[in-house]
């Protein structure tokens, strides 16, 4: 009988010293996170890097995508698919977290860093969030830039405030589409309206918006991509071409199969010639129920991949307090039962 108490009395401490050690070690992952930086910065102008030292050419493709923020099951498939061209690069035009903290940051970036493709991003509203405007500099540098490929010049602006496109930054862009090139591709997050006649999902700024769209129409640009609604839609709009691409594996709440879907774009340029094709992937069947909770569930999921090692931590406290209090009302008992007799 001894030597059971005992035993019982060595294991309690023992289990109680594992539980403690396991804290202080999540404690230490988490705040390692939340300090240590995340890649080696100055991410996007390493991948421009690589798209100038791969073999020129004149006829080449390139993929372009947005709003992948709480996707990781749509997101790497897309990634794979990229990864499986013959792409120049690929660029993400936004939301590329749910908001802007480091942790969720880390994830994006441990899933794109070792991509084949050069995979270039932009800034989102969702990703300023949180002290995101901060991390998204740290990590990828500039927040708007621009890069060329023999006869096609790339522009990626910065709306991601959602209201305009700053006067210093109008001005870069203009300084830009002056410069020769057969080719002129603009891609921001927010667009600068929005195709749908009964929504405004778009800059609220609406001169700013024109400004932009009077900019593209005197320089005839071949082509301005854009996301921030979850759908697809191309169109032409006083002779330059309108796509906005945000079917990266964020929520779908739109029911038309047409608009609403899992996506990206292929961009073709063959000399002169400029072509498009949606390379499409599963989506949810095309219902509100289904729908609803879907997003439902990749919201709880998107919660769990970036915040599991803070529930762990919180589960085994929770575990360790209940054990505590169970001890407690045990010792009490059993005083209790002594003093009785």
């Amino acid at each position: 009988m001894f030597l059971k108490k005992k035993f019982k009395s060595y294991f309690s401490k023992k289990r109680h010293i594992v539980v403690v050690a396991a804290i202080v070690v999540l404690l230490t992952i988490i705040g390692l996170n939340d300090y240590l930086p995340v890649g080696p910065g100055n991410y996007n102008q390493k991948q421009i890097d690589k798209i100038h030292s791969s073999a020129p050419s004149y006829n080449f493709s390139f993929a372009v995508m947005g709003d992948n923020k709480n996707s990781f099951k749509i997101f790497r498939k897309i990634l794979r698919d990229i990864d499986n061209g013959h792409y120049v690069f690929a660029i993400d035009v936004g939301d590329l977290v749910y908001d802007g903290e480091k942790a969720k940051y880390r994830i994006f970036y441990n899933m794109i860093k070792n991509e084949r493709t050069p995979f270039l991003v932009a800034l989102g509203n969702h990703d300023i969030g949180e002290g995101g405007a901060e991390n998204y500099f740290d990590i990828f540098g500039k927040f708007y830039y621009s890069f060329d490929y023999n006869n096609s010049l790339f522009i990626v602006l910065d709306d991601a405030n959602e209201k305009r496109i700053d006067a210093v930054q109008m001005n870069w862009l203009e300084e830009q589409l002056q410069r020769n090139y057969q080719h002129k591709f603009v891609f921001l997050h927010v667009p600068p309206f929005d195709p749908r006649p009964e929504w405004s999902h778009s800059l609220s700024d609406k001169q700013n918006a024109q400004e932009f769209i009077n900019l593209m129409e005197q320089y005839k640009v071949d082509a301005v991509f854009a996301s921030h609604i979850h759908a697809y839609f191309d169109e032409m709009k006083n002779g330059i071409n309108y796509v906005i691409t945000g079917g990266a594996g964020s929520e779908l709440w739109g029911t038309d199969a047409d608009h609403y879907f899992n996506h990206y774009v292929k961009v073709q340029v063959d000399a002169d010639k400029i072509s498009k094709e949606v390379i499409r992937f599963p989506s949810v069947d095309y219902n509100w129920f289904d729908r609803f909770f879907y997003n439902i569930w990749t919201y709880i999921n998107g919660f769990w991949v970036t915040h599991r090692l803070f529930i762990i931590l919180l589960l085994i406290i929770f575990i360790l307090l209940i054990d505590l209090f169970i001890g407690a009302i045990k010792n009490y008992l059993k005083e209790f039962v002594a003093k009785s007799k």
